[in-house]
């Protein structure tokens, strides 16, 4: 329970160091291509409205050719184009809103005179007046502008105004191309959801992505954090799954490196520095499993206690250091000889014990005698010494029986042999 509240507290901590950072960067990045898109799409409606304007005033200069001028009768209102009246001709506005979609209007001073704008009930909006400050700007300042949002009969508009002027420079109207709103956004929505969509797709591919990494990367780490747990408690044998050793990255690093340390452990724990055979504590341990098992599948063992003779003269007559040199070689003679029959140990001092796994008394003691051999053949070379040694072993068959009985009945042959000659091997 404690790793897995870990391991979420971890994933937790991971993703909200990665995957917030990426929303927040998708939501501004999105943000900005929308808001840009807005902008340049609005440029587009603006300059298309712009061009709009000059196409109608330019198709009314080509079907009625001259200047406005107006007529007033009875209080109603009459407008010209050259000899041609427009108040109710609206074919050409309607023809050119129907193949465009855009409102056109024709404004006698700030009143409209014709318009294809309509009420809720379908009224042209005919006789309504401009607001006073496009009137100025656009009538009496003589320039075309283009105004974003333009309420008019309760919709806004995007719209671009020119002022209509005759041939002696006098502005006499204005020229109203538009387009509601709600249509140039809805047009906006609809080019910008899939940049939405697309950002918002990308966000999830790297969210799912990193959400991958960061299980694998948390997986490694608490199989680490595990492995690192179970050395502590003594399990030295404790194994890493294959895949974080191969890895080969830091992760990977610090898993070999606990393996590592796992190996100095044991060597510490279980072997002598000296030598490198087991040492007396581990060996005790190692021998109670064989004996265990050996009860249990009825498979023999034997032990056996070595001594080296007359190892103190070999101290005195030329210094430790030459001893230790006769420990170490004496060491790897029994080494090769245990690969693949059993154990051996320092026991203390010039002592060794041996273990042989599935031996029974005699063979133990025939491959003893081997040993023996080896051992008085060889001429153990120290500075300018040549150091010759023999040992002495005593063998008992291992039991059910306590350890230390099993143990004690070796000793006994070792001390047999070494107060009747030495240099033998007592079974």
């Amino acid at each position: 329970m404690e790793m897995r509240s870990r391991g979420g507290g971890l994933r937790m901590t991971f993703l909200k160091l990665s995957v917030l950072p990426i929303l927040l960067l998708t939501l501004i990045v999105t943000l900005f291509a929308a808001g840009s898109f807005a902008r340049t799409m609005r440029r587009e409606v603006e300059n298309e409205l712009k061009n709009l304007n000059g196409a109608v005033s330019a198709a009314y200069d080509m079907i009625y050719p001259g200047d406005y001028t107006v007529a007033e009768e009875l209080g109603e209102l009459y407008l010209f184009k050259g000899k041609h009246q427009i108040n109710e001709d609206y074919s050409v506005i309607d023809k050119i809103k129907e193949n465009t979609g855009a409102d056109i209007t024709i404004s006698y001073q700030n009143v409209r005179v014709i318009t294809t704008l309509m009420d809720e009930n379908h009224d042209r909006l005919a006789g309504t007046k401009v607001s006073g400050s496009i009137t100025r700007e656009v009538l009496e300042g003589k320039v075309g502008k283009f105004y974003p949002k333009v309420p008019i009969g309760g919709e806004n508009y995007f719209a671009y105004y020119a002022p209509l002027i005759n041939s002696d420079g006098s502005s006499v109207g204005m020229l109203f191309v538009a387009k509601p709103s709600r249509e140039v956004d809805r047009l906006i929505w609809k080019s910008i959801t899939p940049i939405v969509a697309g950002a918002l797709a990308v966000a999830a591919v790297m969210i799912l992505i990193i959400t991958v990494f960061s299980n694998r990367f948390l997986r490694t780490l608490i199989e680490i954090e595990n492995l690192l747990k179970k050395t502590a408690n003594g399990e030295l044998n404790a194994e890493l799954e294959p895949e974080v050793l191969k890895r080969g990255d830091e992760l990977g690093d610090m898993g070999r490196n606990v393996i590592r340390m796992q190996r100095s452990l044991r060597d510490l724990i279980e072997l002598d520095q000296l030598t490198g055979l087991y040492n007396r504590r581990y060996v005790q341990r190692k021998l109670e499993q064989v004996q265990k098992k050996s009860v249990e599948t009825g498979i023999p063992f034997s032990v056996a206690i070595g001594d080296i003779d007359f190892f103190k003269k070999v101290n005195d007559t030329y210094g430790h250091e030459c001893g230790d040199a006769v420990l170490m070689d004496v060491s790897a003679r029994m080494r090769e000889l245990m690969k693949g029959r059993g154990f051996a140990a320092r026991w203390g001092g010039e002592e060794f014990l041996l273990v042989f796994e599935n031996y029974r008394l005699e063979m133990a003691a025939d491959s003893l005698e081997d040993l023996l051999g080896v051992i008085r053949s060889r001429t153990i070379s120290f500075q300018d010494e040549k150091v010759k040694i023999t040992m002495t072993f005593g063998v008992a068959e291992g039991d059910s029986g306590r350890l230390d009985h099993i143990i004690g009945k070796a000793d006994e042959k070792l001390y047999h042999g070494k107060n009747n000659g030495r240099n033998q091997v007592v079974w």
